[in-house]
């Protein structure tokens, strides 16, 4: 500290040093136009994955994965012929689409009519193409490998609309589905809210900190303090090359919100001795900062890569933030604020808490204390029923066109997942006769299974291949290589079932995983298993993804609060005072939970942060008033708990304050959201906020109270 004071000395007198510094700060923050909007597949995927070799596999031997739906509703009178012809048409214009590998519909059904017969063609319009709607017609779209296919996909959505669409006649209803058709859709909301919400989230507290200022310097200063800081905190996603997702889009808001605290904290001078409002002001600022940068920190433990980056990008921006904060912004604030004599005028606030304080006796703060106590246990005691889910479609708001096509298609065509399951002989020996007839059997047992709409293999093409092969082999050829490798030695099963949550879907992957095993059995020579199958591709990948992401983030929640407990107990180097106040910063995390359940909110891939990001920022205000309440108890013999805490508060609560209304209104943007879940995670961190303004002020002093004795002369 005395090491800083110094510098302070000499840079606030000495404008020309804090130019320099500030040009040099411009100069480090160049690489922010580099920033780009995107998603990378391989950022989500865990590094112990173990779904991503097998979707690797599966795509070395049958190509891409990722199949697109699209739905023609046709209108009631609509005959045979026109609808063909329809189809026909649509097939040409989306096989112009460079991106697309396959196009498959009812049209190349019944062009075998003549070769295979109508009872064959029925079969296999019955597997494909049957549905609860009599006028529809469904059209599978393969799409092609590409490097990067999150890049790719919105081109040929783009595509599909703007040279397929307008040719297909309007009477026709046209729905697209398919899982990266949504996801592409959620990624699109979410890098367009990151645009304005930033500006939002600014314009709002700059007004806030206008209402409590009211001095056009004070509200210059503590600005440009904070867009100095911004700016190189920001450059770090041009530095590391990470893209703005709906994961790190939140990141400049948390920059926002914790630098405008920080700056808050600093204009607000309440006294002319720089060596007083230093020690007043830095230490704990450092440790709210220190707080921050550990819940933050502790998302950098997630073996996921986009999760580490949002760790990386915010713990890492914070610190970078806050040095040039230290640098620059304390000594403009000593060079060019004055006193603010604002700070400790007595109003509504004072009053209403130092009526309170004057009330608190040991006999009110158990009463206080037994409140307290009962909402933490029941938050403790809720929280392990919390739903822990993702819901992929639940996402996107129900007035969403993408989410309105995907019920419209669940509810008049059924299934609109494609799962695959890879089938691998085992003994080295291509698939024979026999192999294709326990395929068969596997088959009908997915069948029993309600809610699977259809289950395609091989041997569903098989009596057709036959004939091929001989009238036209390379037809034959390619038809194969869609269900069996060149190798004879893998071989896929492909089932459909409907939209729901990660556990649901990944319940039901599971169950048709049992009856695919239980259904293949052993060799009934040599007892030994001869084919096996597993999961694989887009979907399953993506359920790995969402169960590894929640579970990491809570188990990075009880490594924050613990560390966090030893932060507040060094800095403030009182244990006792360090667990008051970390029982105090727990509090709103219970709180949450509550809610979480009320509102039948589940720990998905945003909620499951909350906790993370929160914990740290609920901190602020307790650490400010445990450090102003340290600095007088050596007045305990003087005074009592009471009156010393209530002159505590008088000189933090307006800042602390206005920093928790900043912090409101940073997060509560996020309700105008097209997302839901960013939605669930406006709602929750915002009431995280308010409720630890409760605690630190209301909840906080009870405990003081009831651990802290008086120590008056008699």
């Amino acid at each position: 500290m005395k090491f800083y004071l110094k510098y302070i000395t000499y840079a606030s007198k000495r404008p020309w040093l804090l130019i320099l510094l500030t040009v040099i700060v411009l100069a480090a923050g160049l690489p922010i136009s580099k920033i780009k909007i995107a998603n990378r597949p391989e950022d989500w995927y865990p590094e112990d994955s173990r779904q991503l070799p097998d979707k690797n596999e599966f795509e070395g031997y049958f190509g891409n994965d990722e199949v697109m739906v699209l739905y023609l509703t046709f209108p009631k009178d609509s005959s045979d012929d026109y609808k063909l012809d329809q189809l026909y048409s649509a097939s040409e214009n989306i096989r112009k689409i460079h991106g697309f590998d396959q196009v498959f519909s009812r049209l190349n059904l019944a062009s075998l009519t003549d070769l295979m017969g109508e009872e064959y063609v029925k079969k296999m319009e019955d597997i494909y193409f049957k549905s609860a709607n009599p006028n529809g017609e469904a059209m599978f779209l393969r799409v092609r490998i590409n490097k990067d296919p999150d890049l790719n996909r919105p081109l040929l959505l783009d595509s599909l609309k703007t040279l397929v669409y307008p040719k297909i006649p309007a009477i026709i209803k046209k729905d697209l589905t398919g899982a990266g058709v949504i996801f592409t859709e959620i990624n699109e909301l979410s890098t367009k809210d990151s645009k304005w919400l930033f500006s939002a989230c600014y314009g709002l507290i700059f007004l806030l900190l206008w209402w409590r200022l009211r001095k056009a310097k004070y509200l210059l200063i503590c600005s440009v303090i904070v867009l100095l800081a911004l700016w190189p905190s920001m450059s770090l996603f041009g530095w590391f090359n990470i893209p703005v997702n709906m994961i790190t889009l939140i990141v400049p808001l948390l920059f926002i919100i914790n630098f405008f605290s920080f700056a808050m904290h600093l204009v607000t001078k309440q006294s002319a001795d720089v060596n007083k409002y230093l020690s007043k002001k830095i230490p704990p600022i450092i440790t709210s900062a220190l707080t921050n940068i550990i819940g933050f920190g502790s998302l950098m433990l997630s073996n996921i890569k986009v999760i580490y980056q949002f760790g990386l990008l915010t713990s890492l921006g914070i610190i970078i933030g806050l040095v040039v904060i230290f640098l620059i912004g304390t000594p403009w604030v000593i060079r060019t604020i004055e006193v603010n004599r604002n700070v400790e005028k007595l109003d509504w606030m004072n009053k209403m808490l130092d009526g309170f304080y004057a009330k608190l006796n040991k006999r009110l703060a158990w009463v206080v204390m037994g409140i307290m106590l009962l909402w933490m246990g029941a938050g403790i005691f809720i929280f392990p029923h919390i739903t822990v889910d993702t819901d992929t479609v639940g996402f996107i708001k129900p007035d969403n066109k993408t989410r309105i096509s995907k019920d419209y298609i669940e509810q008049n065509y059924g299934s609109v997942n494609i799962i695959d399951f890879m089938v691998d002989k085992e003994d080295g020996k291509p698939f024979t006769k026999d192999d294709w007839k326990t395929i068969a059997r596997v088959r009908k047992q997915l069948y029993t299974l309600p809610y699977i709409k259809s289950a395609v293999a091989y041997d569903v093409w098989k009596p057709l291949l036959d004939e091929l092969k001989y009238s036209s082999p390379k037809d034959a050829e390619n038809i194969s290589a869609g269900f069996l490798s060149k190798d004879k030695l893998h071989s896929r099963i492909t089932i459909q079932i409907p939209s729901g949550s990660v556990k649901e879907m990944e319940k039901m992957i599971n169950t048709a995983q049992e009856k695919i095993t239980e259904a293949l059995g052993t060799d009934k020579t040599t007892g030994k298993i001869t084919i096996t199958a597993r999961s694989v591709g887009y979907l399953p990948a993506y359920i790995e993804q969402m169960n590894v992401i929640v579970d990491e983030m809570l188990e990075s929640l009880f490594v924050a609060v613990i560390l966090i407990l030893l932060v507040m107990s060094v800095f403030v180097r009182d244990l006792k005072l360090g667990l008051l106040a970390t029982f105090a910063t727990i509090f709103p995390l219970c709180a949450v939970a509550l809610l979480m359940k009320f509102m039948d909110i589940p720990f998905d891939i945003a909620t499951s942060v909350i906790f993370s990001v929160v914990v740290g920022m609920i901190a602020d205000d307790v650490l400010h008033v445990i450090w102003s309440f340290k600095n007088n108890l050596h007045l305990r013999k003087n005074y009592s708990i009471n009156v010393l805490f209530a002159d505590s508060v008088r000189v933090i609560i307006h800042p602390c304050t206005a920093t928790t209304i900043m912090f409101a209104i940073g997060f509560a943007v996020l309700l105008s959201s097209d997302i839901v879940f960013i939605i669930d995670f406006g709602i929750l961190s915002t009431s995280a906020i308010i409720f630890a303004w409760v605690s630190d002020f209301i909840f906080f002093p009870a405990l003081l109270r009831l651990f802290y004795s008086d120590k008056q002369k008699k």
